[in-house]
């Protein structure tokens, strides 16, 4: 079967799990159920479920046609529940979003959605344990793992894009959280 991770990850993710069967993922940023997603292939090959996040809401079709054992949530994932957001959606491109204009590029148009902390949206969703987080936020990744309270669920691993003016906030908050 082809990747469908878009830099390999779903290899590091397939070996690191060592074939563990009817586990939990959290994918924040989670984007198209198959294109560059770090999750399909745990869903679909390894049987397990779990929550996909989106401050696009045109990717739930998707997950709602292909992907049965993922719960598909169109929220932006920050450090406050209950508030609105903004963020662009680049021109014909719905794989690229962003809270900074810069991020989606030009001509990229200016959507609200509702925030939410990954607290909150576990806790709704009444989730208790988590093996694996992947987060693709396009810089929003310090806000979000915010709202995370990594201790308490202790994922064994987690995926996180780490562009350069957000990294050390990214290494400082697995520091604080002895990861």
């Amino acid at each position: 079967t082809s990747l469908s991770s878009q830099y390999d990850e779903e290899i590091f993710i397939r070996d690191f799990f060592d074939g563990k069967r009817h586990g939990f993922f959290v994918d924040v940023g989670a984007n198209d159920y198959r294109k560059y997603n770090n999750t399909y292939y745990v869903e679909n090959v390894l049987g397990w479920s779990g929550i996909a996040i989106d401050a696009v809401g045109e990717f739930a079709r998707g997950y709602a046609a292909h992907r049965p054992r993922t719960q598909f949530f169109n929220f932006f994932v920050s450090d406050t529940s209950d508030e609105r957001a903004r963020f662009w959606v680049a021109a014909g491109d719905h794989l690229l979003s962003s809270s900074e204009h810069d991020v989606a590029g030009a001509g990229s148009t200016a959507r609200t959605v509702p925030t939410i902390t990954l607290n909150d949206l576990l806790a709704r969703a009444g989730i208790q344990t988590v093996d694996f987080v992947s987060m693709e936020i396009e810089l929003a990744e310090p806000k979000a793992l915010a709202g995370f309270d990594i201790r308490r669920y202790r994922p064994a691993l987690v995926c996180i894009e780490a562009h350069l003016p957000v990294r050390q906030a990214i290494l400082d908050y697995f520091a604080r959280n002895a990861y």
